[in-house]
């Protein structure tokens, strides 16, 4: 008895249509190279111009970083759609 239930939720688990499953994890790591830039400068690493010019060369990459990602979601989300379409439409005969 409990073999046949187990085997019925397992067929519902693998057949429910969720086992595909895509993760995106961003880590926010913006404060941690501002951190560093700063504890470079405080230790007279850099001079206040070279941590300007730091700060503006970081800032240009997380803006561009964060273009991409728009790029990126919008074709993700473009692509979603063309495929939710797809799925929904009937075919008649």
């Amino acid at each position: 008895m409990e073999k046949r239930l187990e085997n019925r939720l397992n067929t519902l688990i693998d057949k429910s249509g969720n086992s595909d499953v895509d993760l995106v994890i961003n880590i926010e790591t913006k404060a941690i190279a501002y951190s560093i830039l700063c504890s470079i400068y405080a230790k007279g690493e850099i001079n206040e111009m070279e941590l300007e010019r730091a700060v503006k060369k970081l800032d240009s990459l997380i803006e561009r970083d964060q273009r991409k990602q728009r790029e990126r979601d919008h074709a993700l989300e473009f692509k979603n759609r063309d495929f939710q379409q797809r799925i929904s439409r009937r075919k008649w005969i």
